[in-house]
């Protein structure tokens, strides 16, 4: 596997090749049973919480600081460390920048890689972003419900070693370039955001008649009718009226005895939650299903101009319709038919469930119930207001074409956004090929540097032997005395996580430095190749 890449690609002098396993001191990764969760306490971050150059601290697990303390014997993830996902969503990755103050731990999802003093953290994150890299993993990516790369595998694979120099000069090159396309990136999705908000008002605006006002003036004057379920201001011309008193048919469809063990490879398409999208139906991911089956299931079959809303699940509200010239189809129980009668248009119907007063209504009546969904008795109880057929038809026309015209803008954005995640990977691959910043023959090789990292391994290796020996003689549960009496015990100088662990102030890694700094005077602190040693001056 490695050699394959290094096939692929050919290193400029003064580099070389090695395994990710030889430029680290240790590559782990999170807990395989996480511990009870908390409403609070130390994050414990999976997977989810880690994308490219960025840690998010949302929607995460709490353990308690106990805990942490056990998980942090495994992951004791530190400023300069790596994390990478391995599980799922495998290849996203991000640094542990010093001003990342807040301590947490790690689930199996993501893993730790701790990089040599002489292998730049960035220089290896920005590397396993680029396609040399995302494609071992991907070629190593196991399992079927949900792949993952082994730790042992990730060992192995290959990373091109640079000069020292060299290293930190890509790293700042490749920074700069991507705080420039990032810049483009945020303004494109703030105007795909301005988007999303114009087409809104867009809607609100056609169905209280403001786009209509033409048939408004033309139509003789009379007293509008009130509804209980009024909800907003509409023309006088315009009256509220209940879906269900211009439906011929509302109903759900049903998941055939079987589940998806019934699916076929093609057939009678069977339209399912995901395939209902706003204002548009996806073939994308859609099911099939006997002729058999679609007979016995003869209620929910289409029909041209039906329109389908979601009722259950995360795209409850979404609505889109059955297209003329659309082969016959049946829905599962998580969606619903609206067959309109002659008095309501489909279009109008469709689009009018995706205006934001119907999605706020649908959020509101479906987060009150146990269960996220809609009954039919709420769907047609659905206030709507009604105007005359042309007018109806008038205003879909005029929506369509703004539709039109917004979803051409937001499919070019789309295509720019794209072209910034090649050019960022162009990015990468001229800086791991050599050819993003110039290179400087005084620079000491990459070869050389190689040894230098080797030797530091073993010397880490050696005095995290060592450290695992000098404990302090205290049994584990007691942690009521003084950081002061702690190394006043101690014989030899004490690693600062042991002291804390060990000190009444385990509970409060922030207690703990309060203490240090009172008595900083009388301790003496050497820095090892792993971490910060303690003890009293003589």
């Amino acid at each position: 596997m490695s050699s394959r890449v290094q096939n692929i690609y050919n290193l400029p002098i003064g580099w070389v090749w090695f395994t990710l396993d030889e430029g680290t001191h240790k590559i782990t990764d999170g807990s395989h049973n996480p511990p009870t969760k908390e409403s609070s306490g130390i994050p414990m971050l999976s997977a989810q919480n880690i994308t490219n150059n960025h840690i998010s601290f949302e929607n995460v697990r709490y353990i308690s600081n106990d805990d942490y303390i056990n998980e942090y014997e495994r992951a004791n993830v530190e400023a300069g460390d790596v994390l990478l996902t391995i599980v799922g969503s495998i290849g996203r990755v991000a640094f542990v920048h010093d001003a990342l103050k807040q301590k947490f731990a790690i689930q199996r999802s993501v893993a730790l890689i701790k990089p040599s003093a002489f292998f730049n953290g960035r220089f290896l994150m920005y590397a396993i972003q680029a396609p040399f890299f995302q494609k071992q993993l991907e070629e190593n990516a196991k399992g079927t419900a949900q792949k993952g790369v082994y730790l042992g595998v990730l060992k192995t694979f290959s990373v091109p070693l640079a000069p020292l120099n060299e290293q930190h000069q890509i790293v700042n090159k490749i920074e700069e370039i991507f705080s420039e396309i990032d810049h483009v990136e945020t303004a494109l999705f703030s105007i795909k955001r301005q988007l999303n908000f114009y087409w809104q008002t867009i809607l609100n605006n056609a169905f209280c008649g403001n786009i209509s006002k033409e048939y408004q003036t033309a139509t003789p004057k009379g007293k509008s009718s009130k509804s209980l379920y009024s909800l907003y201001e509409i023309p006088i011309e315009w009256k509220w009226s209940e879906l269900g008193i211009h439906t011929d048919f509302v109903g759900a469809g049903s998941t055939p005895k079987g589940g998806r063990s019934i699916y076929v490879n093609s057939g009678i398409p069977f339209i399912r939650s995901q395939n209902v999208l706003n204002y548009s139906l996806s073939l994308n991911d859609i099911a099939y299903i006997t002729d058999t089956i679609n007979e016995k299931m003869f209620r929910t079959q289409t029909q041209t101009s039906d329109v389908l809303l979601n009722i259950t699940g995360a795209s409850i509200g979404r609505s889109a319709y059955i297209p003329e010239n659309f082969a016959q189809a049946n829905v599962n129980q998580h969606v619903c038919i609206i067959r309109t009668n002659p008095s309501l248009f489909y279009k109008y119907l469709s689009l009018f469930l995706n205006s934001p007063t119907i999605q706020r209504l649908i959020q509101e009546w479906s987060s009150g119930a146990t269960r996220e969904a809609l009954t039919l008795s709420q769907i047609r109880s659905i206030p709507i207001p009604i105007c005359s057929i042309e007018e109806q038809k008038y205003i879909v026309a005029e929506l369509e074409s703004q539709h039109t015209i917004i979803e051409h803008i937001r499919n070019s954005i789309e295509m720019m956004i794209a072209q910034i995640q090649i050019l960022k990977q162009s990015v990468l691959n001229k800086a791991f090929e050599g050819r993003l910043v110039p290179q400087n023959s005084s620079d000491e090789s990459a070869s050389e540097l190689l040894k230098k990292i080797k030797t530091e391994r073993i010397e880490y290796l050696q005095n995290k032997s060592k450290e695992k020996k000098v404990k302090i003689k205290i049994k584990k549960m007691e942690r009521t005395k003084s950081v002061f009496d702690l190394l006043k015990e101690a014989q030899k100088p004490v690693s600062a996580k042991e002291v804390w662990q060990q000190s009444k102030h385990w509970e409060s890694i922030d207690d703990f430095y309060a203490e240090l700094k009172s008595i900083s005077d009388s301790v003496e602190q050497t820095k090892s190749k792993t971490e910060i040693l303690l003890s009293l001056k003589k």
